[in-house]
């Protein structure tokens, strides 16, 4: 297991140049993200935005970006794409296709993809699993040949819900799919923490990829069953999840792989705070991972 970061997290804490970012946080790994155009030129997430320059919409482009890899000395652990497979599915199952393809020729073995992410009226979690498992099929069956697992993230009201995950890799079937844990997200999404803990357990072995994150509950609230988005993102060392734990599960279950930070609570924190906050994360993450 190793330690990698999202790019939009290192150009959060206003860094002037992702690599630059990456040398002075100690890190050589990095989750890409890639929008419809292939280009990451703009990217709004946290209410901020990032430039990141990047264009893999070109095999010339992607050629020139690995090259780029390599002189730097560091790895792209996953792609990142913001589908929605609530929109229009031709669209958005061409966008996560021509994601995998990218990560294919920069070889990334793991896309990072949505499920549904908008609630519609008269629709039952069976229509939510058998649309989405429709969608991935079909990319499945498009970007055969290779070889890059789509990893869907528990993530919003829908994919949070244990009963979609479980419909959704029993109706899909494929090897080639699984999960980007998000181990702050179960409890976003209401769960009690010992829930979480039981949640990461029965799908650790579906774990081809990670956004490390933490939070805390209102006092008193730990073990309550909440609404989605009652409590408050925190450093991963200080929050209410025991990401030791967390991680051990994964070992325990096989996992080799990122331990990727997305750090929510950095907002919380001004100007070279943040930077101390991300460092410490990113200390605390390694020195689990030594112990494992």
């Amino acid at each position: 297991m190793f330690v990698s970061v999202r790019d939009f997290t290192v150009m959060w804490v206003s860094y002037s140049n992702l690599f630059d970012g990456l040398r002075d946080l100690g890190v050589n790994s990095f989750e890409l993200y890639v929008d419809r155009s292939l280009r990451t030129s703009r990217y709004v997430d946290m209410g901020y935005e990032v430039n990141l320059g990047f264009d893999v919409s070109t095999r010339d482009s992607r050629v020139k970006l690995k090259r780029m890899l390599e002189d730097e000395e560091a790895k792209v652990c996953a792609i990142l794409v913001e589908n929605d497979f609530s929109l229009e599915l031709e669209g958005e199952i061409e966008y996560v296709v021509k994601a995998c393809e990218v990560a294919s020729d920069l070889d990334v073995d793991v896309v990072r993809v949505n499920a549904v992410m908008s609630e519609a009226q008269g629709y039952e979690l069976r229509d939510y699993v058998e649309r989405t498992a429709y969608a991935v099929k079909e990319c499945l069956r498009r970007c055969s040949g290779l070889g890059v697992s789509l990893a869907v993230e528990n993530h919003g009201t829908i994919a949070n819900r244990e009963e979609f995950l479980t419909g959704l890799l029993d109706n899909v079937n494929n090897e080639l799919l699984g999960l980007t844990l998000d181990t702050g997200n179960f409890y976003w999404y209401g769960y009690p923490l010992s829930r979480v803990y039981e949640v990461i357990d029965k799908f650790a072995g579906y774990v081809k990829h990670t956004h490390l994150k933490n939070a805390r509950a209102p006092a008193g609230s730990l073990e309550v069953t909440r609404k989605p988005g009652e409590v408050e993102m925190a450093p991963l060392y200080d929050g209410d999840i025991d990401l030791t734990l967390v991680l051990s599960k994964l070992r325990r279950a096989g996992y080799d792989y990122d331990a990727n930070i997305e750090d929510e609570s950095l907002g919380f924190f001004d100007g070279k705070d943040m930077k101390t906050v991300l460092k410490k994360d990113i200390s605390f993450v390694k020195s689990v991972i030594s112990r494992l």
